[in-house]
């Protein structure tokens, strides 16, 4: 029985904040192409098929989704993906994680997230005065 995690970043660099403490920008704006944009759904679907073809049932898989902000990607990209790995009706056992800065969070993603049953963390302060002081909105990056 295998055990295998997957980190994935549908939203490749894509971030809808500017955080002083983030070392992500620093090493993304050091890249010949700083950000793919969102993952587009067939590659999702052709990286889910090549998973898929090293799993035998009753092995287990983690998909992580982090960034950027992955929640950028939409929550359609989110519902596409459970939606495609249940169809293929294979007896693996998925777990989902979620590292979002919650921005995005309302009440359709939250549904969504308890129904899927994904693990989801938020970065940033437990401190709000350094919240506001080191967490800066951006436009719209998609």
């Amino acid at each position: 029985m295998k055990h295998l995690t997957i980190m994935l970043k549908p939203a490749s660099s894509l971030c809808n904040l500017r955080c002083k403490y983030c070392f992500y920008a620093d090493i993304t704006s050091l890249r010949e192409v700083s950000s793919f944009g969102v993952m587009k759904e067939s590659a999702m679907t052709a990286v889910m098929d090549h998973i898929f073809i090293d799993l035998d049932d009753g092995d287990y898989l983690t998909l992580s989704f982090q960034g950027g902000e992955p929640m950028l990607a939409g929550l359609p990209f989110y519902r596409n993906l459970v939606q495609y790995i249940a169809g293929k009706k294979r007896n693996i056992h998925i777990n989902y994680t979620l590292q979002t800065n919650g921005i995005l969070l309302d009440d359709d993603w939250c549904k969504f997230l308890a129904k899927s049953r994904k693990a989801t963390t938020r970065s940033g302060s437990t401190q709000p005065d350094r919240e506001r002081t080191n967490r800066f909105f951006v436009p719209s990056p998609c």
